[in-house]
């Protein structure tokens, strides 16, 4: 299983050497184009991408292997979303011991999410969810707008990126799912958890390609539920953020 670390080594993204060493040899800026825009990915000291590295290996080392391999394989992706985010709050990525607007990041939890079953501005209370009927649902919507079903945008200062889909339930309810980016539809993805769950227990499905929201830019996920029942589904996936804005425990 690879990590973290070595992928960035590998993309000449991490090195070796001593504080001051690291924190005086950069990364330089460069350019990258998702969803035909081009963004561009801030100068960072190799110091930053030394703290990402070692903290996302740190935080997976207990999970699921599996996990922990998504992660890994994407981890040029998840960095270069630090990046993005880096070129507006210009501070740099210290995670755990950030403060101010120094970049930091979250695994994806519940209640970071708008509940696409409650009322408008509704946190999430779990990824588990109750389908009732089937049709085309919302997934990942807007949390702080009144109204419901509609894009999430970022701030200025903040971007996530979403890697897979993890389903621990026995059966699922979703089958298929579709990404709404700047109002813009992508293409269906199927999500044929039964079949993986032919060979393993627990199943991930990793998307095509990881989708990024950049920092300005508005996304929603739908997902088509096939059967009603006990939804499980949840996403991998991590969200930047500056360290002023993850102060609050109760809204991380």
């Amino acid at each position: 299983m690879e990590t973290v670390k070595q992928v960035m080594t590998d993309a000449n993204l991490y090195k070796e050497g001593s504080k001051e060493e690291l924190k005086s040899s950069f990364i330089e800026e460069e350019t990258v184009e998702l969803g035909g825009k081009t963004y561009t990915l801030s100068k960072i000291a190799y110091y930053d991408a030394k703290i990402f590295a070692d903290e996302m290996d740190t935080i997976l080392a207990r999970q699921n292997p599996l996990i922990h391999d998504v992660f890994a394989r994407n981890a040029v992706n998840m960095f270069d979303l630090v990046r993005m985010v880096n070129t507006n709050s210009k501070q740099g990525f210290k995670g755990a011991q950030a403060s101010g607007n120094e970049l930091d990041f979250n695994l994806f939890m519940a209640r970071q999410f708008q509940d696409p079953d409650g009322a408008v501005q509704t946190r999430r209370t779990s990824w588990v969810r109750n389908i009732a009927s089937v049709g085309a649902k919302s997934f990942f919507e807007d949390l702080a707008g009144a109204v419901a079903d509609a894009e999430q945008a970022m701030g200025e200062e903040e971007g996530m990126i979403w890697l897979a889909f993890y389903n621990p339930a026995q059966q699922s309810c979703i089958d298929a799912f579709q990404i709404t980016m700047n109002t813009e539809l992508y293409d269906i993805q199927a999500l044929d958890f039964e079949q993986v769950q032919l060979d393993m227990g627990d199943v991930i499905i990793e998307f095509k390609e990881p989708w990024t929201l950049p920092p300005e830019q508005s996304g929603e996920l739908r997902a088509y539920y096939y059967q009603t029942g006990t939804d499980e589904t949840r996403p991998l996936g991590i969200w930047v953020k500056q360290a002023r804005n993850l102060r609050a425990l109760a809204t991380p």
